[in-house]
């Protein structure tokens, strides 16, 4: 009746965290680079491939903005209520692109996973 839960990660949860982990490691502004292709159908493809991206790409973009948003709310806090530290990390964590378009999968625009610092 009881389940136990095996101390071994399930393999989608390993390989989302290493993805997870790779993206965050390298804080680099991302750029894909295709081949255009042609004939007609090369824009639907696109619009695909651009959409079974951005579910993954959305969704660890979306958990790193959400914990920015935790992570720069406790140092507002915890600094007395010093927005400049605050907005140290809300701007690089909530900034950016949420969504994968076919203009970043021809090269045509380059995919930022962090947003810029503010400037003061």
């Amino acid at each position: 009746m009881f389940h136990t839960m095996s101390p071994r990660p399930r393999p989608l949860v390993r390989t989302t965290l290493c993805l997870l982990l790779i993206l965050l490691g390298c804080q680099a502004t991302l750029s894909v680079k295709t081949v255009s292709a042609a004939g007609s159908g090369s824009e639907a493809i696109q619009g695909l491939g651009s959409y079974f991206l951005t579910l993954p790409y959305g969704g660890m973009k979306m958990a790193v903005a959400v914990l920015g948003a935790v992570a720069g709310g406790m140092g507002f806090l915890f600094t007395g209520g010093d927005k400049a530290t605050a907005e140290k990390i809300w701007a690089p964590a909530i900034g950016g692109e949420y969504v994968v378009t076919p203009q970043h999968l021809r090269g045509e625009k380059d995919l930022h996973f962090f947003g810029d610092p503010p400037t003061k």
